[in-house]
């Protein structure tokens, strides 16, 4: 698999270089993207930690990830990720 790999600026100004694991839009909060990455932390031999957050494109290649604060939007965009889950599960049983 081709690694996505997205250089980000942090609030505190460092770059950082994440991979890009997906990025979806969730119904209810159109104009936003979310993106899905990981920093390569290892949780255990199989799996990595995963980040979600807002995707904000500044321009110029530049993107800022901003935390999704709203319980109801969190809500949403757990049910995006479990329905995608559910949908390429059911595409690898045919």
């Amino acid at each position: 698999m081709e690694e996505n790999k997205i250089t980000i600026t942090t609030p505190d100004n460092k770059e950082m270089e994440v991979e890009v694991l997906d990025i979806f839009n969730v119904v209810g909060y159109e104009g936003k993207d979310y993106i899905m990455y990981t920093l390569g932390e290892k949780i255990n031999e199989d799996n990595e930690k995963v980040y979600i957050s807002i995707l904000n494109d500044k321009g110029n290649n530049t993107f800022e990830l901003l935390g999704i604060s709203d319980e109801k939007e969190w809500e949403a965009v757990q049910q995006a990720i479990q329905e995608e889950i559910a949908r390429e599960d059911e595409m690898n049983n045919e």
